[in-house]
């Protein structure tokens, strides 16, 4: 049920947001994880904050990162996660972090490999 949610949420909002070309800095993305992200995704992607409740997604989950389109990652990062239906303990990063370096970030992520 919970996939079946995700799924939709990640097809409505690659939708609603058109695709936008950039160059991204993956280096840039490393660092700027490391200062916002990984105190709760962990500096690997796999939740290094398991002690929270909710849990935190692991980043590198196979069947869960991968099917989700970048739009939606940046939407969560920028907008936090009531954006899209999930816990308000994922800060919404839009008025602190450039959109560049969330796309920056994003490809971090997706550098993260998969488990």
């Amino acid at each position: 049920m919970r996939a079946g949610r995700l799924a939709a949420a990640a097809v409505l909002v690659s939708l609603v947001l058109a695709p936008v070309a950039r160059a991204v800095d993956v280096e840039r993305g490393a660092r700027l994880y490391a200062r916002y992200c990984a105190g709760c995704h962990g500096r690997d992607g796999q939740g290094g904050a398991h002690t929270f409740m909710p849990h935190v997604e692991n980043l590198t989950r196979r069947g869960y990162v991968e099917l989700l389109p970048d739009e939606y990652l940046m939407l969560v990062i920028r907008e936090g996660g009531p954006a899209v239906g999930k816990s308000a303990y994922m800060p919404a990063w839009g008025g602190t972090i450039a959109e560049e370096d969330i796309a920056n970030i994003v490809a971090h992520i997706r550098r993260l490999g998969l488990r």
